[in-house]
């Protein structure tokens, strides 16, 4: 049986879903510090199961579903003593997924990754320690930091004058109105606390004059409040910014970054709240007093004295895709995303971490520290629900200035920013699932969720031969010498890890650098990584030439029977294309492809962006490369492979749709192509990829019955809306994989508005609703590219028709066999016979 066939997919699909829900629940070991665009573990954990079992088990072995809602398989047993002759290597390491869960199974494992700071986690993640030493150790740094500089993270309770630990401290950026120089303080809302049940909403009196500017209610926030100290109304939920914009009092409205930089002035805050756990235990929001005051002058002076003898880092933030939006609001610096209490309390923790004799401990202290930086910068944002909480920095793969960012208290006895939730709940929980991993199911029949302990799995630096900071492009190992090759490559242009990971590297950086020589650069190296990057001159060209010198050194290394196996998540075919393209180039075989869950829907990297929330996976191996074969042959040859193929993956996997069938036709198909490349021809010429996907996907079309009968001169986005407008409304990603096929995605129907809807129902526009765009197209001859196309034609003459305006006109220009077959179409489709009467006019009127 073929790797792939053991896989149980709609399982799989269930588990990442769970996990990437609460991947801290579900594999703590990968909360340990932050990476983007992690993969789930349990579909790795998959893969390596249907990889490193023998032929004779099928998808029931690896994982089964039984009557009684519980589930049965080797998921859930100790594999490790059976494969640990296995060798597995991943040339992106990444956040470690395949080196973590290949290493639970068993096998030796070998990892190349460019990115220090991953290479940094993962090893870090893998690397063994002692618990209780490393508890011990947690504490000691904990207490001196906070013997050392707890005091500026306190505040006095206004009630009961006792002193009260700071959870968070909230500012305003203020700037000078370019118009009045008015000092304006920005602010998005004035709410600090939603209602709940058991506590009060909060609000802030916008009144700079106010006595008391913190005002509770005792029932949802109405849209007027009038404070009851200085009887100041306003709406909570309106302030003078948004959308990057702001008003000061006298209503001159101006661009915030377009004030920055025309004064040539950096970001500059002000504190205006503070919120506290009170000596009741309830927690309270204040406005800061002139103690709060003096305390901020206090850090001011120390960090003037002492700023040079810290490990603070001093790196300019460099030009980039993702960093432009840091240096648009004049930040020149990484630490001046960082308040100066911050800078000083980081410096201080990596200090003491740093100065623990046992090396193992310390660095995973490092780690820890490191990784309760995302939670504490002037990118962080407030949220006012569930009581209130300080959000992330990076809650899309971005850099996002704040003009009311909320400073939290990385040395409190609790909250997300805290260095002792850090531990506790990430670091700590992550090095226990090493040594005690674990599974979670739920019970479809119950509901319970049962956590499954693999007795005498772990996770062993003793099974990691290799784990090195450096190019993948060219590979240490032996010819032949790897049995496996699993990967989650880069997305093309979809995160720029080098850009973002400098955030942790200077930091990391500080107290790393004498140790390993990975940290010796100012920054992370970025000349090789292999990304698509507009700033850094990095196209597809680059990308293909790099991922094919990736793959061709994974081909050397592989043994003749080995495979190569990784996941892709991309919603744009051009990035499908490339990848193909360079697994193809250095010499592999296509096998097959199958879409799998990769994230949650409410992921808000996905959610917002309309991005494929699925993986594909695909399949290559070494097999040698077949006789020439003409275009045609291979497409006559794929049609009737096709038929066999589509009856056999029903049967294979129940519940398949139609969207994912048609993945999994393209991969398979693609075997044929990339079984004979590169010898496919067309007139005594070698065939490109980009003309063998098309005829592949209208091979695939053809044998799913999901094309439409139109004719082939008919423009590839009025088909892709036709075939839409036939199959009727669907979720965006069933939407997008049919796309996939036309070399399309939703994003290019949805800026012709041809679709419309939320993300689970996307929907087809019709003429009436599409009739501005095209006359807005009509007026514009074309420029800006605005191109009409087949529908815009045909819809414009339904609406002539409709309003009882003449055609002839537009007829004579348009008029052609292909646009009345459309018409014709597109009145069955729709059940509209006043579009097929619009071509009949036209014999009239001719």
């Amino acid at each position: 049986m073929e790797t792939w066939d053991k896989l149980p997919l709609e399982l799989m699909d269930e588990l990442a879903e769970r996990e990437s829900f609460s991947r801290r629940h579900y594999r703590p070991v990968y909360s340990m510090h932050k990476w983007w665009a992690r993969r789930p573990g349990s579909t790795f954990r998959m893969l390596g199961l249907s990889c490193l079992t023998d032929e004779t088990e099928s998808k029931d072995d690896i994982l089964k579903r039984n009557e009684s809602g519980s589930y049965s398989g080797r998921y859930l047993q100790n594999n490790s003593d059976e494969f640990s002759d296995v060798t597995v290597l991943d040339p992106f390491v990444g956040g470690g997924t395949t080196l973590v869960e290949l290493n639970r199974l068993g096998a030796d494992t070998i990892g190349y990754e460019i990115n220090p700071v991953a290479w940094w986690t993962t090893k870090k993640t893998i690397d063994n320690v002692d618990l209780q030493k490393l508890k011990d150790g947690f504490e000691s740094i904990f207490e001196q930091t906070r013997e050392e500089i707890g005091d500026w993270y306190k505040t006095t309770d206004p009630d009961t004058g006792v002193e009260c630990d700071i959870l968070y401290s909230f500012q305003t950026q203020t700037l000078p109105c370019l118009t009045c120089s008015e000092t304006v303080h920005l602010f998005q809302n004035r709410t600090l606390r939603d209602k709940r049940a058991t506590t009060p909403a909060v609000v802030h009196c916008p009144n700079r004059d106010c006595d008391d500017r913190i005002i509770e209610l005792d029932k949802e926030i109405p849209e007027q409040v009038t404070c009851p100290s200085c009887s100041t109304t306003f709406d909570p939920s309106d302030g003078n910014y948004g959308y990057g914009k702001y008003t000061c009092k006298n209503g001159h409205k101006h661009d915030v970054k377009e004030t920055l930089q025309r004064l040539d002035e950096k970001p500059e805050f002000e504190y205006f709240a503070i919120h506290y756990r009170a000596p009741d235990g309830k927690k309270k929001f204040k406005v800061p007093d002139d103690d709060d005051g003096e305390r901020i002058n206090a850090i001011e002076r120390y960090y003037e004295k002492n700023e040079s003898d810290l490990p603070i880092p001093t790196q300019s933030i460099p030009e980039g895709d993702k960093t432009q939006a840091l240096l648009n609001y004049n930040y020149d610096k990484f630490s001046e995303l960082f308040t100066k209490r911050h800078q000083i309390a980081f410096a201080k923790l990596l200090e003491n971490a740093k100065n623990i004799n046992d090396q193992q401990v310390s660095e995973s202290l490092i780690t820890t520290i490191s990784s309760t930086i995302e939670y504490n910068s002037k990118l962080c944002k407030w949220s006012t629900r569930n009581g209130g909480y300080g959000g992330h920095t990076f809650e899309r793969h971005a850099y996002i200035p704040r003009v009311q960012p909320v400073e939290g208290n990385p040395l409190a006895e609790e909250g997300l920013a805290s260095v002792r939730n850090f531990f506790e709940n990430k670091t700590l929980s992550a090095k226990e699932y090493c040594q005690h991993p674990f599974e979670k199911v739920k019970n479809t029949e119950t509901g319970e969720v049962k956590k499954h302990l693999i007795q005498g799995e772990k996770v062993s630096e003793d099974r990691l031969l290799s784990l090195k900071s450096k190019t993948s492009e060219k590979l240490d190992e032996d010819d032949e010498t790897v049995d496996y090759i699993i990967t989650d490559p880069p997305y093309y242009d979809n995160v720029q890890y080098s850009e973002l990971s400098d955030y942790f590297y200077v930091w990391l950086r500080e107290v790393l650098q004498d140790e390993y020589e990975e940290f010796e650069p100012e920054l992370v190296p970025k000349a090789r990584e292999i990304v698509a990057n507009s700033s850094a001159n990095k196209g597809e060209d680059f990308f293909v030439e790099s991922l094919t010198n990736v793959f061709s050194e994974s081909h050397r290394v592989l043994k003749k029977d080995g495979e190569l196996i990784f996941t892709y998540h991309h919603n744009e075919n051009e990035a499908w294309s490339v990848i193909l393209e360079a697994i193809i180039e250095s010499g592999f075989t296509v096998a097959g492809a199958y879409p799998v869950q990769s994230e949650m829907p409410n992921n808000p990297h996905i959610s917002d962006l309309d991005n494929a929330e699925y993986d594909i996976i695909i399949f290559a191996n070494k097999e040698d490369t077949d006789e020439d074969i003409t275009l045609e042959e291979l497409r006559q040859n794929l049609y009737f492979e096709l038929q066999d193929m589509i009856d056999e993956e029903r049967q294979r996997h129940e519940n398949l749709s139609t969207a994912d069938l048609g993945v999994i036709l393209r991969g398979k198909s693609m075997y044929y192509y990339s079984k004979h490349y590169p010898n496919v021809y067309t007139d005594d010429e070698q065939v490109g990829i980009g003309e063998v996907l098309d005829t592949v996907d209208a091979v695939i079309e053809q044998a799913l019955e999901n094309t439409v009968d139109l004719p082939k001169g008919i423009d590839p986005i009025t088909q892709a809306y036709a075939a839409l407008y036939q199959r009727g409304n669907e979720g965006y990603d069933d939407l997008n994989k049919h796309l996939l096929a036309k070399n399309l995605n939703v994003s290019d129907l949805e800026d012709e508005k041809l679709v419309k809807g939320p993300r689970d129902k996307k929907e087809p526009m019709t003429a009436d609703e599409r009739i501005h765009f095209i006359e807005g197209k009509l007026n514009s001859n074309g420029d800006d590219g605005n191109e009409l196309l087949d529908i815009d034609r045909v819809q414009y003459l339904y609406h002539l028709y409709k309003t009882d305006q003449n055609t002839t006109e537009y007829l004579k220009e348009w008029k052609s066999d292909d646009l009345e077959e459309l018409a014709e179409f597109m009145a069955d489709v729709s059940g509209d016979e006043r579009y097929e009467n619009v071509m009949d006019m036209t014999l009239q009127q001719f």
